[in-house]
């Protein structure tokens, strides 16, 4: 009897230390049940409604707390949120379509939980968790928050957690976004018939440039047409009016003299924009202030253009580099002027800003250390909306998962403690290995400040081989890394093989580059261990350019076969130089090209390439191969006609072979074409000579039509 006894005392014991249920009181079923079920993960027994447990979290303010609470609930913005908590009970309050989910992961975050990726939650126990004593009101400190990478539009669930807009979001609130004088009044269907509607540059009207934003017609088309558009949609509130992605502004007489009147490009701009929004004031009509039109109008201007309300301007500091916060490099002294200029004229700015290294993706590109600063700077001047353009909502990319998680927690407060935030990162994401992965990163930081070089967002890894890609510094890395690896579990070695990837590019770029020794079978041992696994971790593209990791690999693998190539090299010599600065090296000395014009190839920009190579006495072959480099882009095209000749004398010519190489209409990615002449049998010959005729001129298609194209060659090869 006694022992019943006991037995039954311990039992009313723990059934008294038992905690109650929490019980969830909500309208909205779906957003509770995923606190219930988050909850439930970490051990919280939780219930909804019925009878109150003395620990209650509501979804919305309760009648009996709206006297209260109603004081704050008045001070929130859109997307905003309040917390509430006395420990017993837990208000989630917020504003607007989401605002009560914010609430509810904001709560979560208080209590441990955190979402680095959309694959890596962390759940801690809550089985004995008690309802917070707080009050949290928060508004975000920019009301549209698009971070363009692969989780925010591949995971719902992430761009909740923090907070974000998606692409998906953007495709709603915009019925045209950006670069869209071309989707308003289509070359293709106006040109041939109104070509006086485009630009004029170079006295030709420009198919592939801007608007002639002078001409009457234009704007009464282009009105007539957006009106269309905007009854096909009428719930997209934003519209895009705005340049083209290339600076052939119109030169005409009349638009220029719109340019003196309204203070620059700018001004003419905004004049023709600003028009099109008081013909649509229940729209809000979005341009672009980039590039050419990144300078606000003159002040000075006889008629500086009024700006309506509902035009927005898109501001976007492209050409800003990101080695020093804008605020206070002394290189950015330009656009912090452009910037207080706009904010004098408006308070309705987008903000475009650009987080990665475009022309490679897979450059480590250490600029967390000003992300901080930057947004803090757009907020104190004007942006109400932050676009972060990473490498677009379909790849992956170098550094994506902290880049991704640091903006998405500093668009919404800037003023958040970053050191925090990146110490929670590394620790939680990659446990005890998460040390030396912050000695990489803080060491790349260190490298980039003190090198006082640019951290340009079109670089390539050779711009850093005397900043944060020292040889040097990689070799410690490599160190860090491999001790990383020794304190990781399976999971945790993933992150990790995702994050020694950009180390792994730069190994690449710098061999290959001649800046590391290396050898052919380790350089292609590397490059394809690296490709293999971006495809496995679902890289699509490596570059802006379109470049696949597989079509990289084949790339450095032709790149090799010339570097390593064991056969006989010849003195070649010139007719008539490279042109500068694209005139160093040779076209014998063994250096081949990567796929960057600026390293190891010589440009001839309108000239033909007239190359002689002396073989030895009277040398036997059957082939002669060069390389030539396309990319239109940069008015750099291949050869027209390529013709071999060999002689004895060197006074005597006799062509052997010609080849006709067909520039395709590709405008933005880069790439190598070979050209080989094989003859039929063996030629023997002590000279041979080479002649590359270039385009007369740049192809009609082209926006520089009519002008002097570039031919790039690296090496010549006879076998």
């Amino acid at each position: 009897m006694r022992h019943w006894l006991i037995l039954l005392l311990t039992l009313c014991c723990l059934t008294a230390c038992q905690q109650k249920p929490i019980r969830i009181c909500a309208s909205d079923k779906e957003t509770a049940m995923q606190l219930k079920t988050l909850l439930e993960q970490g051990g919280c027994r939780t219930r909804f409604g019925g009878r109150d447990t003395g620990r209650t979290i509501y979804f919305g303010l309760p009648p009996v707390l709206q006297e209260q609470y109603q004081p704050l609930v008045d001070s929130l913005c859109e997307d905003g949120y309040l917390i509430v908590g006395d420990g017993r009970d837990l208000v989630l309050h917020g504003k607007g379509e989401k605002g009560t989910l914010y609430a509810m992961y904001s709560f979560l975050e208080m209590m441990g939980y955190r979402l680095y990726t959309p694959d890596a939650m962390v759940v801690p126990d809550v089985s004995r968790m008690e309802l917070p004593v707080c009050r949290k009101l928060s508004n975000p400190a920019f009301r549209y928050r698009e971070v363009a990478y692969y989780y925010p539009n591949h995971s719902q669930l992430y761009a909740d957690w923090h907070h974000l807009h998606s692409m998906a979001d953007r495709d709603s609130l915009f019925g045209m976004f950006v670069h869209t004088f071309g989707r308003l009044l289509p070359p293709s269907e106006y040109y041939d018939a109104q070509p006086e509607w485009y630009s004029l540059n170079n006295g030709r009207r420009m198919r592939d440039g801007q608007l002639c934003l002078s001409n009457p017609e234009v704007f009464e088309e282009l009105c007539q047409r957006l009106s269309d558009a905007m009854s096909r949609r009428p719930e997209a509130q934003i519209w895009s009016v705005s340049p083209n992605d290339n600076y052939n502004v119109c030169e005409c007489a009349e638009c220029r003299h719109l340019d003196s009147l309204y203070g620059g490009h700018s001004g003419t701009l905004m004049w023709f924009v600003g028009n099109v929004a008081r013909r649509f004031p229940d729209k809000t009509i979005s341009t672009l202030a980039y590039q050419y039109t990144r300078q606000a109008p003159l002040a000075t201007a006889s008629r500086p253009p009024a700006l309506p309300d509902n035009l927005q301007v898109m501001l976007c500091p492209i050409e800003a580099g990101r080695e020093l916060p804008i605020a206070t490099s002394p290189k950015e002294a330009s656009f912090r002027k452009d910037m207080a200029d706009w904010h004098q004229l408006t308070d309705n700015i987008f903000l475009w800003d650009y987080v990665v290294q475009f022309r490679n993706f897979w450059d480590p590109f250490p600029n967390l250390h000003v992300l901080q600063p930057n947004l803090q700077f757009f907020r104190n001047n004007g942006a109400q909306m932050m676009f972060e353009q990473g490498t677009g909502p379909h790849n992956v990319s170098s550094w994506m998962d902290i880049r991704c998680y640091l903006i998405a927690k500093l668009l919404w407060n800037p003023d958040a403690d970053i050191e925090a935030l990146m110490e929670d990162f590394f620790q939680g994401y990659y446990g005890e290995a998460g040390k030396y992965v912050k000695a990489i990163v803080d060491t790349m930081t260190r490298a980039v400040v003190d090198g006082g070089e640019r951290l340009n967002i079109y670089g390539y890894p050779v711009d850093a081989v005397e900043t944060y890609l020292q040889p040097q510094l990689l070799q410690q890395y490599d160190s860090l890394m491999a001790q990383a690896y020794t304190v990781a579990d399976s999971a945790v070695r993933e992150r990790l093989r995702f994050f020694q990837l950009a180390l792994d590019f730069a190994h690449v770029e710098l061999q290959a580059a001649g800046l590391m020794p290396t050898t052919e079978e380790s350089l292609r041992t590397l490059a394809d261990d690296m490709t293999k696994d971006m495809d496995r971790y679902g890289v699509i593209m490596m570059m802006e350019m379109g470049i696949k990791p597989r079509k990289y690999y084949d790339n450095l693998c032709h790149y090799a076969d010339k570097a390593f190539y064991a056969g006989p090299r010849h003195p070649v010599s010139l007719r008539q130089p490279a042109t500068a600065p694209y005139a160093t090296g040779r076209l014998d000395d063994g250096r081949v090209g990567i796929l960057d014009y600026r390293y190891d190839w010589l440009g001839f920009w309108g000239d033909t390439l007239d190359a002689t190579m002396a073989l030895d006495e009277t040398e036997t072959f059957s082939s002669v191969s060069l390389d030539f480099y396309f990319y239109p882009l940069s008015w750099i095209f291949l050869p027209q006609r390529v013709a071999f000749y060999v002689s004895d004398d060197m006074k005597t010519w006799r062509q052997v072979g010609e080849e006709f190489p067909e520039s395709p209409e590709i405008l933005a990615t880069p790439s190598i074409h070979n050209v080989t002449f094989t003859a039929d049998n063996s030629l023997k010959a002590k000279y041979l000579r080479v002649v590359a005729e270039p385009l007369p001129e740049i192809p009609s298609w082209h926006r520089a039509a009519g002008s002097k194209p570039w031919i790039f060659t690296d090496e010549i090869f006879v076998k």
